[in-house]
């Protein structure tokens, strides 16, 4: 308990000091007054300069709340349900055969309020901070057979959840008056929880993980477009 007490004090530590740099700006005609009021939509530029999704969100888009400040949001969504038949030889005699199928859904959700300390004309610098949220969830079930005729069922499901804190610093450059370039560093303190349940006729196990993370050194480089 006393290092999640530290864990909370460092995550508020570092969102008092993120947000004291926010509150302070620069008054200065840039790029940025022909695009307060608009919407972008965001896109990552991967190898080959190919388009993805931007911080690995189905959708990434961002709002210009003013003339130095942004309202950035990326939402996720997955869903899988999948079934596996298989037969494998064990040695010479034996052979098991496995049927199973799983299901499971994820979403997640990240918010940023970004701030521009510095401009010129055509640059800016940002920086930025915000929550982010996520939670999974799966359950499948399991059947084995052996060729000696044993026969083993089982099922398993798990859920989780993530709760966190992203911050961000980059720079942004108007190559169009509708289009930007940016490349940014980004930081992550998130804790996660985990439950997992797994049964059969041979066992049963539950198991419980809870973790503090901390993750830095992340880069993305992206395009927006504005409308």
């Amino acid at each position: 308990m006393k290092h999640k007490k530290y864990h909370l004090i460092y995550f508020f530590s570092l969102l008092f000091f993120i947000f004291s740099l926010v509150s302070t700006t620069t008054a200065q005609t840039s790029y940025l007054d022909s695009l307060d009021g608009k919407y972008a939509l965001q896109f990552q530029i991967s190898e080959n300069f190919t388009l993805t999704n931007f911080q690995g969100a189905m959708f990434s888009g961002k709002y210009q709340l003013g003339k130095r400040s942004a309202l950035r949001l990326g939402i996720s969504l997955s869903f899988d349900d999948s079934s596996v038949d298989k037969e494998a030889i064990v040695g010479d005699t034996l052979t098991y055969y496995e049927n199973s199928e799983t299901n499971s859904v994820g979403f997640s959700i990240t918010a940023q309020y970004l701030n521009y300390l510095a401009v010129t004309d055509a640059i800016g610098f940002y920086i930025g901070a915000g929550p982010s949220f996520g939670f999974g969830n799966s359950d499948g079930e399991f059947e084995l057979e052996i060729s000696d005729s044993t026969i083993q069922k089982g099922s398993v499901t798990s859920d989780n959840f993530t709760i966190g804190l992203d911050a961000i610093a980059g720079v942004e450059w108007s190559f169009h008056k509708d289009m930007t370039l940016s490349a940014e560093y980004g930081i992550k303190f998130y804790y996660i929880h985990q439950t997992s349940n797994s049964e059969s006729t041979l066992r049963k196990e539950e198991r419980t993980l809870e973790s503090f993370r901390l993750t830095y050194n992340y880069i993305n480089f992206g395009i927006s477009v504005y409308f």
